[in-house]
């Protein structure tokens, strides 16, 4: 706010870089034994030095873009009057005050996606299979934004709807659909989902 005050009410636009493609990662670990403490969340950005210099090189392109005849005939203009607070003692407009502009001044669009990767037993990172099932936790699915092994491009909110009419699908699918009435064939099909549920190649399921 300190650096755009003398822009209050007055007629201005932005470009905002995006990474859409992040190659930093996060974490989410446990922080106890006991289920009702919060977990120890570690978004981890910028973690990877390549998605630091992705976003100075948008914020050049907006550069270029406002340099334009189209924009430059309106009278527009790069703002240029009060740096960004904490990088005054940077070189001004160079990478590193770019890269200092950009850890001060990002923020998320909240597609927080990969915290329960999907794939196959032999990778250490994945939490379900193809099917959505937990790995060694049986009667578990995970469906939704977590699952994906990486971020899509654009918004989460089409492929997690996807994403949810697929494993209801499955759900019913393994289930006769969910219209069967006899029990005894229902705690059948239980026990048998039980007995066929994934495991890690490194995991003993304890009965």
């Amino acid at each position: 706010w300190q650096m755009y005050r003398p822009l209050a009410y007055r007629d201005t636009w932005s470009v905002i870089p995006m990474l859409l493609r992040p190659k930093s990662r996060g974490t989410v670990r446990l922080r106890s034994s006991n289920p009702y403490d919060k977990p120890i969340f570690n978004a981890g950005y910028f973690t990877h030095p390549e998605d630091i210099k992705v976003l100075v090189e948008g914020v050049k392109i907006a550069l270029a873009m406002a340099q334009t005849k189209a924009f430059t005939r309106l009278g527009s203009k790069f703002w240029d009057e009060i740096p960004m607070p904490g990088c005054e003692d940077t070189n001004l407009w160079s990478d590193e005050y770019w890269t200092c502009l950009c850890r001060q001044y990002t923020a998320t669009i909240y597609h927080y996606s990969g915290i329960a990767k999907m794939g196959p037993p032999t990778d250490p990172q994945s939490v379900v299979n193809h099917q959505l099932k937990v790995y060694g936790v049986p009667r578990l699915r995970v469906i939704d934004a977590s699952i994906m092994p990486t971020i899509v491009s654009g918004n989460t909110n089409a492929p997690v709807i996807m994403i949810a009419e697929k494993g209801a699908d499955m759900i019913k699918a393994d289930w006769g659909g969910g219209y069967e009435d006899n029990r005894v064939r229902r705690r059948r099909r239980s026990s048998d989902q039980v007995g066929s549920w994934p495991c890690k190649l490194n995991m003993t399921r304890k009965e």
